[in-house]
């Protein structure tokens, strides 16, 4: 049976890891799975957690925990910091995160190559390493592959196996579907690292050929994310150019998107939002320009991309800009609650939410804040601030900014004469229509007109 390591517990390397634990043909096992972590604090705890009998706090998706659990019981699942597990690998896949340093305006490429380093000096003749990680575009070719030869040469070792495969995970109720039904993109060193990696994957999500889809080098497959992550940060900042109009000019921004999303060539336009949140759409953007002058060495700005991030790191402290403006006797010195505090509806995950910002904010024109979520479990600021559903009653302003499923059937009981502020469309019409139609509230939703 051969055996696959797994450097990297996050988001994507747990669920490959569970994946990969999974596979079977036959009703028999087909991989000896060991996840990797970090010899620090965090990976400590992670490991601590993956090898007790805990849930993984950062799942919430009942297909997956299930799935998890049975796997469990068997065996299949287990991690260590020992980086001797790679020493008899047939494959790596390397799911850690390459950072982007904002202070200094680069990728963190260092510490990331500290682990293809490590991971370099252990592995056996024949191994195929597969990145899974987001990266700049032209960081496996002109990078990591020199880095892998030399430290293999140095050992007599002359052969393995390279691809790129960057994951399209998503976090919340989606997590194993978004795991076990996507495309698989390779990207690869030469036809032979193609050609393996397609069946392994193939093997573990039991996927029709059309499902993999193969690029001709590493860099194809890395600007293949950036592109399209990037394209969503724009689609993102060119509505907030537009609500910022039309709130000026108390325009119907959602009724005019609405009208345009009637043509099928524009279905998928935005909507205007609180803000943008989570780890890819943050940072993505910016490897472009980093690719330029960090790696390939051929200077091109990326302009638009770039100017994307900027809008979009500045849009919670404007929409809140507007709504202190707007309401500012209702909110300054009041009691408020924030309504879901997770980057995206039905996570726990609050990596850069933009409902910190809203906090932030609002602590500074002191407010006394609360927060209702009850996905989250580890938000930074639940240890005092968190309340329970029995507890609703009692603010004077409430912000939705989650749409959460389970917020679907929560009936509010708002304090009379409160504010009511919907900055992430999370209020169905109906509910909407009867707030705005209650002369005991004030009602308010992002990109609709003020009446």
């Amino acid at each position: 049976m051969k055996k696959i390591v797994i450097q990297g517990l996050g988001y994507v390397g747990l669920a490959m890891m569970t994946f990969c634990a999974g596979a079977q043909k036959k009703n028999k096992y087909l991989y000896n799975v060991v996840g990797i972590e970090k010899n620090s604090k965090k990976g400590l705890k992670i490991i601590k957690e993956i090898n007790s009998n805990q849930t993984p706090k950062i799942v919430d998706d009942k297909k997956f925990i299930n799935f998890y659990s049975r796997l469990k019981k068997k065996n299949r699942i287990k991690a260590s910091i020992n980086t001797d597990e790679y020493l008899n690998a047939d494959i790596v896949f390397v799911c850690s995160n390459c950072d982007y340093n904002f202070s200094k305006s680069k990728v963190d490429i260092k510490n990331y190559i500290k682990n293809i380093k490590q991971i370099s000096k252990k592995i056996k003749n024949n191994c195929l390493i597969i990145i899974q990680s987001t990266l700049p575009p032209g960081t496996t070719e002109k990078i990591l592959e020199p880095l892998i030869k030399k430290n293999l040469s140095k050992r007599g070792i002359k052969n393995f196996y390279l691809c790129h495969s960057f994951e399209r995970i998503t976090p919340g109720r989606d997590y194993y579907s978004s795991m076990k039904n996507v495309e698989r993109i390779i990207g690869g060193r030469n036809k032979k690292s193609l050609i393996i990696t397609k069946k392994i994957f193939r093997d573990i999500f039991k996927l029709e050929l059309n499902k993999v889809i193969e690029f001709s080098s590493p860099s194809e497959s890395e600007t293949c994310k950036i592109i399209e992550n990037s394209y969503r940060a724009l689609n993102i900042a060119f509505i907030e150019e537009w609500r910022k109009f039309c709130s000026k000019n108390n325009l119907d921004l959602e009724k005019i998107l609405s009208c345009i999303r009637q043509r099928k060539t524009h279905s998928n336009i935005m909507r205007s939002g609180i803000g943008v949140g989570g780890y890819c759409l943050t940072k993505d953007p910016l490897f472009a320009r980093s690719s330029s002058k960090q790696i390939l060495r051929k200077k091109f700005n990326f302009t638009l991309s770039s100017e994307a991030v900027k809008i979009n790191k500045k849009m919670t402290f404007d929409v809140m800009s507007e709504i202190k403006s707007k309401f500012s006797k209702k909110i300054i010195n009041k009691k408020v609650l924030l309504i879901g505090v997770s980057y995206r509806e039905d996570t726990n995950d609050t990596r850069h939410s933009p409902a910190e910002n809203v906090f932030n904010f609002l602590k500074k024109i002191k407010c006394k804040l609360s927060f209702y979520d009850p996905i989250v479990n580890y938000w930074k600021y639940n240890n005092n601030q968190s309340i329970e559903k029995k507890d609703l009653k009692k603010f004077d302003v409430y912000i939705h900014l989650v749409k959460h499923k389970c917020f679907e059937n929560l009936n509010i009981q708002y304090k009379k004469k409160s504010l009511i502020l919907d900055l992430n469309h999370v209020l169905d019409e109906k509910k909407k229509s009867k707030l705005s139609n209650n002369k005991n509230y004030e009602y308010y939703c992002l990109g609709s007109k003020q009446l």
